[in-house]
């Protein structure tokens, strides 16, 4: 049984394999005022309603990680940082589409058929942030072959906003 999840991981007892690194891209309702706007700063977010999931996602830790502006006290003076929780990516990508505020999604959340919808998605500026996403399984689970198959299957497919990495395998 492996399951695929973003670092970082509790991983002893696993096996883990780096299967690609992905970036993320902010996105705002089609009307907002950045809808133009070819790259977005991390420092930018913090002047804005920020849509995030709740405590204890992984990738709410993720986003704040990446963009330490949006850490409490980090926060430029005069301005007023105001986060509001979702349950789901796509709670919040509605809510973004609503004009509640604007939010970070991971590049393989975004589909490319949806660029011209009701959402529009900037990329960040230098440094861009990303996150690694691996494969984990049992270090003494029997069927590496259908291990191999299956991380095969996820590098033959066509991802946006991902680098492909061939890296061995190790040991939690």
């Amino acid at each position: 049984d492996a399951i695929v999840v973003a670092l970082p991981i509790e991983s002893a007892g696993l096996m883990v394999q780096p299967l690609y690194d992905e970036t993320f891209q902010v996105a705002v309702a089609a009307e907002h005022s950045w809808a133009g706007r070819k790259h977005i700063s991390g420092a930018d977010l913090a002047k804005q309603p920020l849509l995030l999931l709740g405590s204890g996602h992984c990738f709410r830790d993720h986003v704040l990680n990446s963009c330490p502006a949006l850490k409490r006290g980090t926060v430029a003076p005069g301005t007023l940082q105001q986060t509001v929780e979702g349950s789901s990516l796509e709670t919040i990508r509605h809510m973004v589409a609503s004009g509640v505020g604007i939010t970070v999604l991971p590049s393989t959340s975004i589909n490319p058929s949806e660029k011209q919808g009701l959402l529009r998605y900037i990329p960040f500026t230098r440094p861009i942030p990303d996150r690694r996403v691996v494969m984990a399984w049992r270090k003494n689970y029997p069927r590496v072959s259908a291990i191999d198959v299956l991380r095969q299957s996820i590098l033959a497919s066509p991802l946006s906003g991902v680098t492909f990495l061939d890296l061995p395998a190790r040991e939690g």
